[in-house]
């Protein structure tokens, strides 16, 4: 009987995260990985056929870490709002994952009407249409130049382009939520 292999994938993504956490992760490769788990790459090559399959399971891992971290976020008042803020606050505090989930070539989104073929994306503008009484195109129209205003603030934090006094993103959020919501009110 083959020994049992001590690495699970589950370990080799638990290390992913950390060496993106602390050095990007453009920095993750099988060596840094085998490093950081104290083994040779062969339990790497055993569980991920490729870097290119782990660099996917780990996106789909830090993207269910974002989830959580929002959802804890989004508790009680404005859930809309607070995601915007969730959003901005992750940028800052964990600049690395935010890069790889929502700056990298993983995105791949292919123009702003496609932001609608995610089934979260369109339930997000079917309840803004339901709360704020308008049509679904007007509320797609207005959670685009959210996320659109919400990410470009996000990015500039997580590049280290702006420092961002406390409430500053805040108030910028409320305010670009109040203008828009002017032009979308029927």
């Amino acid at each position: 009987m083959a020994p049992r292999q001590k690495i699970t994938k589950e370990m080799i993504l638990e290390a992913t995260f950390r060496l993106t956490r602390e050095h990007g992760f453009e920095q993750v490769n099988a060596r840094s990985l085998a490093a950081e788990l104290g083994c040779s790459t062969q339990p790497i090559f055993s569980r991920f056929e490729h870097m290119d399959a782990l660099k996917k399971a780990f996106h789909a891992y830090a993207g269910r870490y974002f989830d959580r971290y929002a959802a804890q976020a989004m508790q009680g008042g404005d859930a809309f709002r607070k995601l915007g803020e969730a959003y901005i606050t992750f940028a800052r505090q964990e600049s690395n994952l935010f890069r790889l989930l929502f700056m990298s070539e993983v995105m791949d989104l292919h123009g702003f009407e496609h932001m609608y073929d995610d089934q979260e994306n369109l339930e997000v503008a079917e309840n803004l249409s339901r709360e704020m009484h308008i049509s679904l195109e007007s509320a797609k129209r207005f959670y685009m130049k959210m996320f659109i205003f919400t990410h470009g603030i996000a990015a500039m934090v997580a590049s280290g382009f702006v420092q961002l006094e406390p409430g500053e993103a805040e108030a910028l959020l409320s305010e670009a939520q109040t203008a828009f919501t002017a032009q979308h009110t029927e």
